[in-house]
């Protein structure tokens, strides 16, 4: 699981200055040979999106119901090690990731994603996120029609993506019946 931790970074100055933050707690000390600046952002302010998915391919256990068991501690972090570096690289002020709960049915997938709350993804962005990394993940699976965030499913991606593929290929079958 990825934290929020202290970052240091030391540059050498001249001067000395001291200077503290509450919303992000930052502070910086400074003396003639190093600048040591530590930012905490355990404190800033966030948000969080609650995101399921289903895997078909799995067989649900009901040692996933125990959150202390074996099964459901190699499951979610199998799933937080592969999904972590997607909302990584798709969303600059993504925190963390972590998997809350399994349910029967296949199995259902529960995930909280927590983000700085300057900038939180919308529901579109996170399903895309998701639908692009089903093909990609091992060990797992991620239906696209049962992508839901907050509650809210991500069929009305599924079928306007659909639709785009109906136009493209009715498009390209009267352009090629129009060159004979």
């Amino acid at each position: 699981m990825f934290t929020a931790s202290p970052v240091e970074d030391e540059t050498p100055t001249a001067a000395t200055t001291k200077t503290t933050t509450n919303a992000a707690t930052t502070k910086t000390t400074t003396n003639a040979a190093t600048t040591k600046t530590t930012t905490n952002t355990a404190n800033a302010a966030t948000a969080t999106k609650l995101v399921s998915f289903r895997s078909l391919q799995q067989s649900f256990t009901d040692d996933l119901l125990d959150t202390s068991s074996e099964a459901f501690i190699n499951r979610a972090q199998m799933i937080e090690i592969q999904l972590e570096p997607v909302c990584q690289s798709a969303f600059p002020t993504f925190i963390s990731l972590n998997v809350i709960a399994f349910r029967n049915g296949s199995i259902f997938n529960y995930l909280q994603l927590h983000f700085h709350s300057t900038f939180v993804p919308n529901i579109t962005q996170i399903t895309n996120a998701f639908l692009s990394a089903a093909s990609n993940v091992t060990g797992f699976d991620i239906e696209g029609s049962s992508i839901t965030v907050d509650g809210i499913s991500s069929s009305g991606v599924s079928i306007n993506i659909s639709l785009i593929t109906a136009f493209c290929v009715v498009l390209l079958s009267w352009l090629l019946s129009n060159q004979q």
